[in-house]
């Protein structure tokens, strides 16, 4: 069993023919139950044979009877690429600090850009935790709204809104100091817009922390207690209550550096998967304590004791991603574009 891989190198090095990457994503789909994508049955027997395709199953229940394989009904149904090429782009994009575009992608695999664009937007389809698998963000939660995209393009003439009034996406987002964060696209700021997302998201009885839009107004009577902090006065952080937004702002800039150092554009269209795949690397992370020893000017030597987030291993975070992702078909259009049958 792989238990880690350390570079794109090392997926070929532990999985020298397409057979090990097959074992390695049923052991990550299926664990010890084999099921049928068809119908959910955990009974079906393998498929041996000259015309068989390699780790082709077949379910035993009368009604069903249907034939599979592990990328059945996957992101990764009907591939004709290597499975070790899927697992090397899965490496790369969850090791990748704020994620990597088609074009370097293309390049490390070895395949043209459209099917690294497609290699990676299946991927990021696996990480919509739209099952909730997650859990509801609790403790300290801070929320606050993106406003996602660059200065708009001059043109002559015409005056572009700043602030709320401009044309940009909204991406509502909401960070618990635990380390766990949610975000989605909204067509507007507004508390009837946000507060059953947010209701959603975090429980009832954790303390909410936000700026002053009076939107949230309303929204924080429903948590147990409601902290706002008001940027236009250059107040960032108070003191008695301990109230603060960097959190969240932390992410939002995670968003935009995405932006501006490795995408350069973000549609509206595929944006909320780009969203998931930022807020996925965010949610897996683990905190460790590190002890620095500082000596003063008078040769005092005092240890200070910090928390350092980083990512939890690679390879557990693949099982996680795998193991949703049956019932997530997707195939592209004869435009190029991606659709869900």
């Amino acid at each position: 069993m792989i238990t880690e891989l350390k570079s794109v190198r090392d997926v070929w090095k532990k999985m020298p023919t397409e057979r090990h990457a097959r074992l390695f994503l049923e052991n990550a789909i299926w664990g010890d139950d084999r099921f049928c994508p068809h119908c959910g049955s955990l009974s079906s027997r393998p498929l041996r044979g000259a015309s068989m395709r390699p780790g082709l199953y077949q379910c035993v229940e009368r009604e069903c009877r249907s034939q599979f394989t592990v990328t059945t009904r996957t992101p990764l149904h009907a591939t004709k690429l290597d499975l070790r090429i899927w697992i090397a782009a899965m490496f790369l994009v969850l090791t990748s600090s704020k994620g990597i575009s088609s074009v370097v992608m293309a390049r490390f695999l070895g395949v043209n850009q459209k099917t690294a664009w497609k290699l990676g937007h299946a991927i990021r389809e696996m990480m919509d935790d739209r099952q909730g698998i997650a859990g509801r963000l609790t403790g300290v939660v801070e929320v606050d709204e993106a406003f996602v995209g660059g200065k708009p393009k001059f043109r002559h003439g015409v005056k572009n809104k700043r602030g709320r009034g401009t044309g940009k996406p909204i991406a509502l987002v909401a960070a618990a100091r635990n380390g766990q964060a949610r975000a989605v696209l909204i067509p507007n700021a507004q508390g009837r817009t946000m507060k059953p997302i947010i209701e959603g998201w975090i429980d009832s009885t954790s303390a909410l922390i936000t700026d002053k839009n009076p939107s949230y107004g309303k929204i924080g009577a429903s948590f147990s207690s409601h902290h706002t902090i008001q940027h236009n006065k250059r107040q960032y952080a108070n003191t008695k209550t301990g109230a603060h937004i960097n959190t969240v702002e932390a992410v939002n800039a995670v968003v935009q550096r995405a932006l501006i150092g490795v995408y350069h554009r973000l549609g509206r269209k595929h944006l909320q998967r780009y969203l998931d795949e930022i807020i996925w690397r965010w949610n897996h992370r683990t905190p460790e304590s590190k002890v620095r020893k500082r000596k003063s000017s008078s040769g005092l030597s005092t240890a200070e004791t910090t928390t350092v987030w980083k990512p939890i291993p690679v390879v557990d975070q693949m099982r996680g991603l795998l193991c949703g992702a049956v019932g997530r078909q997707m195939r592209r259009t004869p435009s190029w574009g991606l659709r869900w049958p």
